[in-house]
């Protein structure tokens, strides 16, 4: 691959694909069927691009293939529903209620939802049918463009694999990049207070774990070869040092604000921005083809020693015993990035301790299946309550369309309010201002190509447009928007070169729209609040999961299977509560869930995390260093103790959760912050011993936490 198209992230190539395949079935379908069998199948190839976003080949039918069959579904029945305006507003009511549902299968089913929408859109704008074999004929062509263009994703997805798994890998690299450089500057102490609150570490946690999961959906999906192996090994090592990283701030703040304490801070992080420039080359190398920088683990050290042995502080100074475990624990970090250079320059081929059977159980969930939708079949769900808001949006606003002056198009305004109006309402404000500012963009954008009358750079234009609003509509919201009005402006012009369009009545439309989406997430609304119904008692399964699976001496390979599910459920149940924390800022006063008390369970969380994986490695890689009977006798009492704690049942009346959270929080180990001996030991069970004390203080703190949390309904 040439280096222009290195620089192309995923989204960009995978929208030039959607535009080609668009193209390519207008063209093979007109040039065998005639131009309106080929415009007719242009909105089916539309709506079945929508779930051919970056996946492993085995994802695209079972995406692509509902979207098409929706498509045509939908546009034979708004084609026998257009001669009538009530049956019109029920079958849009109706439709949009239905693929909203389909939202019960997570996010993977948002685009499947959208594309029955937009199937609406362009059913409606299609010149009414004359009889029912014309309907049949329409959703026919819509159809077999939705096909042809299935066959065409899954051609490109093929081609495309490889390049994708490079830069989900490439992107994996950067954030822990990220991460690396947001530790090390916390670490120093140079960050400013917003950057160093803990809603910001937080995100910082979040963003990489989603950069995590994207690269395991695609770097486990891979055929065998030695470089899909490569890549395994590299990712895998990339997790683990995740879990190390989390375990870096441990104890840091025991080394104080004093001039020697800042000096071993700098120390610390300065060793941390190696490795985040290394973790950089990295990801040069795997996305770029730039040659792979040589690191050294020993180097690394000698340095790290030369700037701790720098500082001025006493010999006697207690602290010396914590900044000598600290440079132990920074020496595995070390260890691990330059074993991942020799893993992607090749060097390390062994084979992996687990196979691909495995590796699929960390992959994101496949699949429709059926029973997912039986527990949103209630007005509690959110999904449920954004269905049947959808439906009276997207119905009234078809019926509005046509009493506005403008009546030409009432689809444009159903469409605006189905684009802006999302589940929550800190996504849907955030799509009602930059698909306004987009629309006016490009109305501006489709004044001066109006001036253009050829018919093919017309086209060439709106295929364009297809690729890009399908590029960026997740990522930039404001150029996908730019997009589709030149989308829906351009139709009208390809058909007609040379004639009025419709902007004034465009940008009415849109303005329109997107306030009745905004006033719609006041109808039903789904409050965070109600989230915790559900986040609650999955943050603390996943966590007492989590310290079970990790609190055991010589896990089998099963049980060591069973950790790593474990700890990435448990760092997807706290990312949940992170994101609802996040988007309850924009939502009423009083119905916000309180900061302070969120960020109280997220930090214990996190920090409940750091001290397992702490655990986990001391013991694996420093077992021999441990008495293996004495700290056999205190993992079992430990395991009870914060599996019990992070059970504990919440949902207790309001005036006893005080009580339960001062019961909880009482400090029974009052040794549990003091470091031990560390400087020439060779006996470390009293740091075993001192993690186990920590992690049931933090299992008690967190469930005190959350029991402080407002009730759910």
């Amino acid at each position: 691959m040439s280096r222009p198209w290195r620089r192309l992230s995923a989204a960009q190539l995978n929208g030039i694909a959607v535009a080609l395949g668009v193209a390519l079935t207008q063209a093979l379908i007109a040039a065998l069927f005639g131009m309106p069998a080929g415009l007719a199948a242009v909105g089916g190839a539309v709506c079945a691009s929508l779930p051919d976003l970056p996946n492993p080949p085995r994802r695209i039918w079972p995406r692509v293939l509902p979207a098409a069959f929706a498509a045509a579904l939908v546009t034979a029945l708004i084609g026998f529903g257009q001669r009538s305006l009530p049956l019109m507003i029920a079958l849009v009511a109706l439709i949009s209620f239905v693929s909203l549902l389909s939202m019960a299968w997570g996010p993977r089913a948002g685009p499947l939802s959208f594309s029955a929408v937009l199937a609406m859109v362009f059913a409606m704008a299609w010149h009414a049918p004359a009889d029912a074999a014309a309907i049949a004929a329409h959703a026919g062509w819509v159809l077999l463009g939705g096909l042809v263009y299935a066959l065409w994703a899954r051609a490109m997805s093929l081609l495309l694999q490889r390049r994708y798994g490079e830069l989900a890998l490439a992107g994996a690299l950067r954030a822990t990049e990220r991460r690396l450089r947001s530790r090390a500057v916390r670490i120093a102490g140079t960050v400013t207070p917003a950057e160093a609150s803990i809603r910001a570490s937080i995100a910082d946690d979040v963003l990489l774990a989603e950069a995590l999961q994207a690269a395991r959906d695609q770097v486990f999906a891979a055929p065998p070869s030695p470089r899909s192996r490569r890549q395994t090994e590299a990712l895998l090592g990339l997790i683990e040092l995740r879990d190390l990283l989390l375990a870096s701030r441990l104890d840091t703040e025991l080394l104080g604000a004093d001039e020697p304490g800042r000096q071993w801070r700098a120390a610390l992080a300065t060793t941390l921005l190696h490795l985040a420039d290394a973790l950089a080359g990295f990801a040069d190398a795997v996305a770029l083809g730039a040659p792979l920088c040589q690191v050294s683990a020993a180097r690394w050290r000698e340095e790290l020693a030369a700037r701790l042995a720098g500082v001025a502080a006493p010999a006697d100074d207690a602290r010396h015993h914590l900044v000598d475990a600290l440079q132990a624990r920074l020496g595995h970090m070390l260890d691990d990035v330059e074993a991942m250079g020799r893993r992607l320059a090749g060097d390390e081929l062994a084979s992996s301790a687990w196979s691909a059977e495995q590796l699929q159980m960390f992959v994101s969930p496949e699949g429709w299946p059926l029973a997912a939708l039986k527990a949103h079949l209630n007005l509690g769900s959110p999904v449920m309550r954004h269905a049947l808001r959808a439906g009276l949006a997207l119905s009234l606003a078809y019926a509005l369309g046509h009493v506005l002056p403008w009546a030409a198009h009432p689809y444009w305004l159903m469409l605006s309010v189905a684009v802006v109006l999302r589940g929550n309402l800190e996504q849907t404000l955030s799509r009602r201002n930059e698909r306004i500012i987009g629309t006016v963009l490009g109305c501006l954008l489709v004044l001066l190509i109006a001036q253009v009358h050829e018919r093919h750079l017309l086209s060439l234009v709106f295929i364009a447009a297809v690729g890009t609003a399908h590029a960026y509509v997740n990522r930039r919201y404001r150029v996908a928007a730019t997009a589709a009005t030149l989308m829906a402006l351009l139709q009208p012009l390809m058909l007609a070169p040379g004639s009025n369009p419709a902007i004034a009545e465009r940008l009415a439309d849109t303005v329109i729209g997107a306030l009745l989406a905004w006033a719609f997430c006041f109808v039903l609304p789904s409050w965070e609040r109600r989230s915790l119904a559900r986040l609650v008692p999955l943050l603390r399964g996943a966590l007492a999961r989590h310290a079970a699976n990790m609190l055991r001496w010589a896990p089998t390979p099963e049980q060591q299977l069973s950790a790593r599910l474990s700890r990435q459920q448990a760092y997807a149940a706290l990312a949940a509560l992170a994101a609802a924390a996040q988007r309850t800022r924009v939502e009423p006063a009083h119905v916000r869930l309180p900061e302070d008390r969120i960020e109280a369970v997220l930090s214990h969380g996190y920090r409940l995390m750091a001290l397992l994986g702490a655990l986990q490695h001391l013991m694996g890689r420093r077992g021999e260093k441990l008495d293996a009977e004495q700290a056999q006798a205190a993992l079992g009492p430990a395991l009870r103790d914060c599996v019990a704690a992070l059970k504990q049942e919440a949902g207790m009346p309001a005036a006893a959760v005080a009580g339960e959270a001062r019961e909880l929080l009482e400090e029974p180990d009052a040794d549990a912050g003091v470091w031990p001996e560390h400087l020439g030991q060779q006996d470390l069970t009293p740091w075993l011993l001192r993690r186990l004390r920590l992690c049931r203080r933090e299992a008690r703190a967190l469930s005190a936490a959350l029991l402080r949390l407002p009730p759910a309904a």
